[in-house]
């Protein structure tokens, strides 16, 4: 076999983060020697050992890349307050998650720049860091494969033996199918849950799909999430439809001050009568769900997440 030759000019236009692995389901030895082959993959594209890659990232991506055993350049100051990450004196502060500052970005000199492919302010300057030539990329994550994704291209740089992914990856997935696996058992024969699920805030609350981290695993856990049959309450909350469907379970997430979406469930949706009649009420089921399991990307905390929304639908303490 022909060797493949990579030019200088090649290497140069070349960003490790253009290498998307698969997401390796299997025994962990496979999990680990595939992380480790894709690290040393890195190590020869760039030519030289990498030591300490110089990024900026925002909130559950820093995580990550901490979590891969890298170190930030900086980092937005709401991923520092909201998720409690720990920086040092080196590490900057480059404005919000909704707001990030381009200058203070630039100053930086990153090596790379990783932004949430969701937010439109994080296009604004996906835009400007390509007329600066700053590399950077674009990641999104709903559920927990995202998640692994994201941590095996993370780890080809900075975790060339696999133990960090092995250890927040490969032993989170095995968690998480035994999880499953021992649901749908205890479940079998049983009509599915149904489920109301809901993002709450201060000024509104709307249904939400699988495209969240509930959502997902709602969906794996084989319960049936009524907005699924209804499309339409995903854009405006009916109570009408929730009256229809009575649900065996609501489950809310919410954004912001926790207090304030409450607030504005006891006013807008509590105080109805009719809401006080839904099986879901009555039976003690309407619950909120831990913000750090559900609102925030729960990381390798996944197989957390998915054990309590399945002790709930097994009806045992969460």
């Amino acid at each position: 076999m022909a060797q493949t030759t990579i030019t200088e000019e090649e290497k140069n236009g070349m960003d490790i983060f253009d290498i998307l692995g698969p997401v390796m389901v299997g025994p962990s030895s496979s999990h680990t020697a595939g992380a480790a082959r894709i690290g040393a993959m890195a190590r020869t594209l760039l030519g030289e050992e990498v030591a300490d890659a110089k990024l900026h990232l925002y909130g559950s991506f820093a995580e990550c890349w901490l979590l891969s055993g890298g170190k930030l350049a900086g980092i937005t100051e709401d991923a520092v307050d909201e998720h409690g990450i720990e920086i040092d004196d080196d590490t900057a502060l480059v404005g919000t998650v909704m707001e990030p500052n381009l200058e203070s970005v630039a100053a930086l000199s990153p090596d790379y720049v990783i932004l949430s492919a969701d937010l439109p302010a994080h296009a604004e300057l996906d835009s400007a860091l390509t007329d600066m030539q700053i590399p950077h990329g674009c990641f999104h994550m709903d559920n927990v494969m995202d998640y692994a994704k994201i941590m095996l291209n993370f780890c080809a740089v900075n975790d060339p033996d696999g133990e960090k992914y092995d250890e927040n990856v490969t032993q989170v997935l095995k968690r998480i199918e035994s999880i499953k696996q021992e649901t749908a058992e205890k479940l079998s024969g049983q009509k599915a849950p149904t489920v109301l699920l809901l993002r709450a805030y201060s000024t509104g609350v709307k249904a939400k799909g699988e495209d969240t981290v509930a959502g997902a695993i709602l969906k794996e856990l084989c319960a049936h999430n009524i907005a699924d049959d209804n499309e339409s309450l995903l854009e405006d909350l009916s109570l009408e439809s929730v009256i229809e469907a009575d649900p065996d379970y609501i489950l809310v997430m919410t954004m912001g001050n926790e207090e304030n979406a409450k607030t504005y469930m006891a006013e807008n949706i509590e105080n109805n009568p009719a809401w006080s009649e839904l099986s879901a009420v009555k039976n003690g089921r309407y619950i909120y769900l831990p913000k750090d399991l559900f609102h925030y990307k729960p990381l390798n905390r996944w197989d957390e997440s998915y054990a309590y929304i399945a002790k709930l639908l097994l009806n045992e303490d969460a």
